[in-house]
């Protein structure tokens, strides 16, 4: 994270804002695929809401139906 926040020195507030949302983005991407990949692994959705942070309904909720 601090390498992340590192390149945006020398950014105006807008563009390393831009940056952050397109962080954003990219995290979201990968922790989709993090649940598919752990779910053909056979993991619960347990297991990976409590990973995640998160309740199992929210888990659930959020990847549930793909």
């Amino acid at each position: 994270m601090k390498t992340l926040v590192g390149n945006t020195e020398g950014m105006g507030p807008a563009e390393a804002l831009y940056a952050v949302a397109g962080w954003r983005k990219e995290l979201a991407r990968t922790e989709s695929e993090m649940v598919s990949r752990a779910r053909s692994a056979g993991l619960s959705w347990e297991a990976i809401a409590l990973c995640l942070g998160v309740s199992k309904q929210a888990v659930h909720k959020k990847y549930g139906k793909r």
